[in-house]
């Protein structure tokens, strides 16, 4: 009889962060395909495979990190560019190019793809014709949450981990804590049906615990998860207009 009224255990998330995070799930994936093109979207990780050594140093190296972050992203075509804080802008050519900055002193490989990877997210969050759910207050973390959509969880968990220790001298900093960005990256994979062990070898110690706890705190929610897989993408009426983004090969 004790059995059947043990509490429930504790979810990962409070039920207001939780539904946050579903339902802005459910408006990147309206505005970018759909549950099909979310599917072709890839668990990006801080291997050879994904970043290849390039043996380059200083500027050039951060601009070929860049390069490899906006494929990954399935944004090659897209009109942008990186540069140094501080640094003039480039002349004008007519066409509009979105100038991306970092902090030259920003050296971490793995800090710089999270950096990156979250300027490309607000790029897109910008195009979207549904403004994000809970309006310009909830603006900056969906702008977080977009980046874990996009494939980049992995990044931003271990790098809200280094910002919160002092072990990185130039540490990057999010509007969403480490256990709402572990709970993205959980939610992330239970959607593509990824086990926890796709990116557990590649997170910090203690941010590996934090997923399994979350991805399974999740299996709870099979229903929200039947929603999300039943979202039509929203098309604009112009093709031409169409700003999602797209993976090549």
């Amino acid at each position: 009889m004790r059995q059947l009224f043990r509490p429930k255990p504790k979810s990962f998330l409070d039920a207001a962060r939780r539904e946050w995070q579903f339902e802005a799930f459910a408006w990147l994936l309206r505005g970018c395909g759909g549950l099909p093109r979310f599917l072709d979207t890839a668990l990006v990780l801080p291997t050879p495979g994904h970043f290849p050594e390039q043996g380059m140093k200083g500027h050039a190296a951060a601009a070929a990190l860049f390069r490899l972050v906006r494929d990954h992203a399935g944004m090659a075509d897209w009109p942008c560019i990186v540069e140094p804080e501080h640094t003039a802008a480039p002349p004008a050519t007519g066409e509009r190019i979105r100038v991306i900055h970092y902090p030259p002193a920003l050296q971490q490989p793995e800090l710089l793809v999270a950096h990156f990877a979250h300027e490309l997210a607000r790029f897109l969050v910008e195009s979207l014709h549904e403004p994000p759910p809970g309006g310009a207050e909830l603006y900056e973390p969906a702008v977080d949450l977009a980046t874990t959509f996009m494939g980049f969880g992995v990044f931003m968990a271990n790098s809200a981990a280094l910002s919160s220790s002092h072990c990185s001298a130039h540490p990057v900093r999010w509007d969403l804590n480490e256990c709402e960005l572990v709970h993205a990256l959980a939610l992330f994979c239970q959607l593509r049906k990824l086990p926890p062990e796709a990116a557990e070898p590649h997170l910090n110690a203690h941010v590996r615990k934090y997923l399994r706890l979350a991805m399974r705190d999740l299996t709870q929610f099979e229903r929200d998860f039947q929603k999300l897989r039943s979202v039509f993408p929203v098309m604009p009426i112009d093709a031409s207009e169409c700003t999602m983004p797209t993976r090549h090969g």
